[in-house]
């Protein structure tokens, strides 16, 4: 019933779509972001909000009162670039960010007023990353970028993520996006090529067109 916006004016919007023919904005534009708003993510149970920034940070925002969102702790600071997507784990206590700094990075949630960066950067992509995704189960990311593949990584420790088998390949284009299917055993992507790709996961190191 609630839909998030971002633009390049640097601010977020919320919007009411109990009727749907009639969206009403929420609030205020969540205002806090210098620079260009790529990313929105809403948690598992929709009481948080993530955004992602060409400022290099993320923000968490506390959507108890949809009407007077406010900001959650400080600004996550970590990339050394534009951030462009975030995505949160289905248990909502993890969220990844993606962005031009060809990294990916875990933050830990358990405690919204104190994020926690969890790990070092997920490094492995040789150009921005555009699209980051949570398997249905929690255990394994996905990430897509410039550089023409999308990557998983095994989140069993996510202190200490890795990659699983080889970098997915056959775009010829720039992969902007993941998703999961909701059994998490396909994975799609999408690329500037003009194509969309679906992989099997039955076998998780070995993913196969």
């Amino acid at each position: 019933r609630t839909l998030a916006t971002a633009s390049d004016d640097q601010t977020v919007r919320l919007w009411d779509l109990s009727n749907r023919n009639r969206p009403q904005q929420l609030g205020p534009p969540l205002t806090g972001h210098t620079g260009i708003v790529r990313g929105v993510a809403f948690a598992p149970d929709g009481r948080t909000l993530a955004t992602a920034s060409f400022d290099q940070t993320v923000r968490l925002w506390d959507l108890s009162n949809r009407n007077r969102p406010r900001p959650l702790g400080s600004p996550l600071t970590g990339h050394k670039n534009a951030v462009y997507a975030v995505a949160f784990a289905p248990d909502g206590r993890t969220l990844a960010s993606a962005g031009f700094d060809q990294t990916a990075i875990l933050w830990d949630l358990s405690d919204r007023n104190r994020p926690r960066q969890l790990g070092l950067p997920l490094t492995g992509h040789t150009g921005s990353v555009y699209g980051v995704a949570f398997a249905p189960d929690g255990r394994t990311l996905a990430t897509a970028g410039t550089d023409q593949t999308a990557i998983l990584w095994d989140l069993s420790d996510r202190n200490r993520p890795r990659e699983l088998g080889r970098p997915l390949t056959g775009h010829t284009g720039s992969v902007y996006g993941v998703a999961f299917a909701p059994d998490g055993r396909t994975l799609a992507t999408i690329s500037t090529d003009q194509t969309v790709r679906l992989w099997d996961l039955q076998d998780r190191n070995r993913p196969r067109q």
